[in-house]
């Protein structure tokens, strides 16, 4: 593997940039939650509104490389959040209070892609707390035509204790945890918001004997266990393009294509309308005032981003470029967590700037 000292000059204050900010990040929100200073720092940024972002729900975390968190997790930040003070809400339940003074803090739970163990693992959780949710699914991963190509990373880490990534010029040791983790964060940190580094991984999924098609079916519902868990009264189903890659990557016709055609194919397959957008890789390098823009067109309400923030009343200005915060990580600390759910996380991550998060 290099080290700090093989890389170009050129590449280094970024490098290190990447390596300290995570743990400076971490540092402040620990102090900030000791200290009791964590709510009042945050209390300018702490919106009406919180839509709170999930992926996969394991049954075994770190066997999955911690791609996801537990269902023990998803209940502790469901109390949590209602300890707050918060109700859980539809999304079309929290955009009209954000659109009413007086209401009541809200909530909005969304998981992306798909992922069978939302519907094995989550559901149960959700049941038991009467707490609805939406699930973002891109085309792709029901048909099993997605190149899902951090699933077949997370595979390989999984079976292997030496992996070679051609494109970045890298052996990776990952002989436990730890090292795999870090495998898995370089290589996506090393793609970025580039769709053809992505592509790029693809002779070496098949190298090490990835069977992609057969993974996404492993993992992911089909179309007829979406069906089902559509009909679910806390279940509600929203849009994630056709094929998720990065949007800010491809062509303005491409992204006009991909967002009605995923929109169209999940209202021809439940037979009920699908208002609401999550962008794939929604922070702000991945889309913008474009994707807003052609998301309207697509006929969509309301689409989310991934850029971190709360959700006020004047987001119905720009209901294209909502924020969500991701809560579906592990391990995660009780400071972690706090730091996200009152408004410090904003905070930390974008400075003390508006605390209305767009990507405008």
């Amino acid at each position: 593997m290099r080290d700090l000292q093989s890389e170009p000059v050129s590449a280094l204050p970024r490098r290190l940039a990447g390596i300290a900010q995570p743990k400076l990040a971490r540092l402040c929100e620990e102090t900030a939650h000791r200290s009791g200073l964590g709510d009042l720092l945050a209390r300018r940024y702490s919106g009406k509104g919180i839509a709170l972002m999930f992926h996969e729900i394991h049954a075994d975390v770190d066997g999955e490389l911690r791609t996801g968190c537990g269902p023990a997790q998803l209940a502790h930040i469901i109390d949590t959040v209602r300890a707050a003070g918060r109700d859980i809400v539809t999304i079309e339940e929290g955009l009209r209070r954000l659109a009413e003074p007086d209401s009541r803090p809200f909530a909005l739970l969304t998981f992306d892609d798909g992922y069978r163990d939302n519907r094995t693992n989550a559901l149960p959780i959700l049941e038991r707390a009467e707490a609805p949710m939406t699930l973002f699914v891109p085309t792709g991963m029901m048909t099993r035509e997605l190149y899902a190509w951090w699933i077949a990373l997370r595979e390989i880490a999984k079976t292997r204790d030496a992996v070679d990534i051609p494109p970045m010029e890298r052996r990776f040791e990952c002989v436990d945890l730890a090292s795999k983790v870090a495998l898995m964060r370089q290589v996506t940190a090393w793609i970025g918001t580039d769709n053809a580094r992505a592509r790029s991984l693809a002779p070496t999924f098949t190298k090490y004997g990835v069977d992609l098609p057969a993974l996404v079916d492993f993992y992911a519902m089909d179309e007829e266990e979406l069906k089902t868990f559509a009909r679910h009264p806390l279940v509600r189903i929203g849009a994630h393009t056709v094929s998720h890659r990065f949007l800010s990557g491809l062509e303005d016709a491409e992204v006009a294509a991909e967002l009605p055609a995923n929109k169209r194919y999940l209202e021809d397959l439940l037979g009920q309308p699908v208002p609401y957008l999550a962008y794939p890789h929604g922070d702000e390098d991945a889309c913008g005032a474009r994707e807003a823009r052609l998301a309207a067109q697509a006929g969509f309400e309301a689409s989310f981003t991934t850029r971190p923030g709360h959700l006020f009343a004047a987001h119905l200005s720009h209901p294209h470029l909502l924020p969500r915060m991701d809560v579906g990580y592990a391990p995660q600390s009780a400071s972690a967590l706090a730091s996200r759910l009152n408004g410090l996380h904003r905070v930390i991550a974008a400075g003390f700037v508006d605390p209305v998060a767009t990507l405008a």
